[in-house]
């Protein structure tokens, strides 16, 4: 249990999954005790004519050859054929345990709780935990078990054994059979009696789980900077990437047909080739320092600029690098295409 008082936010989900991957999950033991006792009570009820009709065919078949010079096989038959009959017992009781708690946190497979901890051999931890409210409660579940168990006992036994004196009077058989129903009814009565202890449990686990993972906020600040990242170091890694993005662009603004200017606050270098876009495409762009840097660079490479204060504005706000030109621009821009075209011819 969070014993820090500070530990008073509810669990992330990175921290859940970390705490999953080193085995803590939630699970309550009484959940597949309950449904072992009720899946082997329905078995044992459909079952037990059957394994008993075999049982006496194997008995009858040893005492038949008990003098017989085979009686080694016999006995290895009939061990054969009472493992054979209790393998299905031990099947539903494997599956079942399984399904109980794979029904509770799914499938994990992991080697850490296995990992000695200090804490389990702290004698301070120790003594805390004998005063905790797990062991109370447990304490208490255990006793309402022993107390449900006493009580079904009793009176399951008295109602049966109420005919005690005329067992005598039955045959062998008779009280196989009665012996039966009184073991099936305990199983079944046990099975039906675990189903709200294990939800009480379940509901218990489910609570020291959740206060288990609290968390302060000073450890939920830590981890969403260790997730994503300190803000330092996503600042230095966004400046850096700008870095990269506008030497990467500024590159390739010698390869433009037209720099369309403002003259000074916007810049936008377009370049098309015939036949291979579909349109003039918009290669780099920039407002203030980074459009006088852009004009600069197209001076220093013959790149032609054109003044046009509206058409800058307006390609600068409708596209980004990469784009091309929307429909509504074709005619003006390629009438500055064109007359780029004809001076280059000229010349």
């Amino acid at each position: 249990m969070a014993k820090d008082p500070s530990k008073t936010e509810k669990a992330t989900p990175r921290r859940r999954q970390k705490a999953r991957e080193e085995g803590q999950v939630l699970k309550s033991q009484d959940v597949p005790i309950a449904f072992s006792l009720l899946a082997v009570s329905i078995l044992l009820y459909f079952y037990i004519p059957y394994a008993y009709g075999e049982l006496q065919k194997a008995f009858s078949y040893t005492f038949k050859v008990a003098l017989s010079p085979d009686v080694d096989s016999a006995v290895f038959t009939l061990s054969w054929i009472f493992l054979l009959l209790v393998l299905p017992i031990f099947t539903v009781l494997l599956v079942t345990g399984i399904f109980g708690n794979v029904v509770q946190f799914g499938f994990i497979f992991t080697l850490k709780p296995l990992i000695p901890k200090l804490d389990n051999v702290n004698p301070v931890k120790g003594f805390q935990r004998l005063f905790s409210i797990k062991t109370l409660f447990e304490t208490f579940r255990n006793t309402l078990k022993l107390l449900v168990a006493l009580v079904v006992g009793y009176f399951t036994a008295k109602h049966f054994l109420s005919g005690f004196f005329t067992l005598g009077f039955i045959s062998f058989q008779e009280q196989v059979v009665l012996m039966v129903k009184f073991t099936l009814l305990l199983f079944l009565i046990f099975g039906l009696l675990s189903i709200p202890i294990a939800g009480a449990d379940f509901l218990f686990r489910r609570w020291e789980y959740e206060e288990n993972l609290k968390m302060s906020k000073e450890e939920i600040k830590e981890e969403r900077k260790q997730y994503e990242g300190h803000p330092l170091i996503k600042s230095a890694i966004r400046k850096r990437q700008r870095e990269i993005a506008f030497k990467r662009m500024m590159a390739k603004v010698p390869e433009a047909d037209v720099v369309i200017t403002n003259p000074t606050h916007y810049a936008v270098a377009l370049k098309y080739e015939r036949g291979k876009m579909e349109a003039p495409q918009v290669i780099a762009k920039g407002v203030d320092h980074v459009a006088l840097k852009i004009k600069e660079i197209a001076q220093e490479h013959g790149v032609h600029i054109e003044e046009n204060p509206e058409l800058a504005r307006a390609l600068y706000e409708s596209c980004e690098i990469g784009d091309y030109i929307p429909e509504e621009f074709y005619r003006v821009v390629a009438k500055i295409l064109a007359k780029i075209y004809r001076r280059r011819k000229m010349f």
